[in-house]
């Protein structure tokens, strides 16, 4: 399995009216509550962690774009209105999203943001009603031992990634996701939340491994009533 070398990126303190973007692209979202969906992405540069296991791009290219720019920029992707919009990264949150949110709301979009759930989330009233589809959603997927307050608050979910031989006894959760170290283990929602959970078997670039993944996925849902969330644009051959 290929490492993740990419370097560490800090918290980037700027207003938020200039972001660093990797890329933009249209396609369908794979992953989490909107599955299926067709979205444009905007993929933003750098992040707080480095996991080993993480088979994302987020650093190879970026250009600082206005944020003023972007719904022009997503009408280019994709020109229906009230598109979702999935802002993912590396960490979205290492930088500020609020204006962001602005003007993509403004012009009609909802908006998903995938988060490792460390770096508290840009000041914003957060939607939790996903068959809505108005707003902005937080998608926390946890990397780590510890989630901000804020992050549990604002997530309309959570979503793991597992693999086979690393499923805590009690709650079939992982121990660790994308191999990052996390002490005791991979954070857990808030406790008492009625949040979904969705579980995604880990992509170990080796089949026989993946199987495995997804058995194990299977048998924790099966057992404690999570969500199986595969990477469908993966399997359709998608970005």
């Amino acid at each position: 399995m290929k490492i993740n070398l990419q370097p560490i990126e800090k918290l980037d303190r700027q207003p938020g009216e200039y972001l660093d973007v990797h890329s933009m692209f249209y396609t369908l979202q794979g992953e989490g509550p909107f599955c299926g969906t067709p979205a444009v992405f905007i993929r933003l540069a750098g992040c707080n962690l480095q996991c080993p296991g993480c088979d994302t791009d987020y650093t190879s290219t970026r250009k600082r774009v206005a944020v003023g720019t972007m719904p022009m920029l997503v009408a280019q992707q994709c020109g229906r209105p009230g598109t979702l919009v999935v802002i993912t990264g590396g960490e979205p949150f290492r930088q500020n999203l609020a204006p962001l949110f602005k003007v993509l709301t403004e012009a009609g979009h909802y908006v998903q943001v995938e988060t490792n759930g460390t770096l508290p989330p840009s000041p914003w009233p957060y939607a939790d009603d996903i068959g809505k589809r108005r707003g902005v959603y937080v998608v926390c997927s946890p990397k780590t031992g510890r989630i901000n307050p804020g992050t549990h608050e604002a997530a309309c979910c959570y979503k793991y990634v597992m693999e086979q031989g690393n499923m805590h006894a009690q709650d079939g959760l992982p121990m660790t996701a994308l191999r990052h170290t996390a002490v005791p283990y991979v954070a857990r929602p808030a406790p008492g939340s009625k949040k979904p959970v969705y579980l995604q078997p880990m992509d170990s670039q080796d089949p026989e491994q993946n199987e495995r993944n997804r058995r194990a996925v299977v048998a924790s849902a099966l057992q404690h009533g999570y969500i199986v969330q595969l990477q469908v644009h993966k399997l359709l051959g998608l970005e």
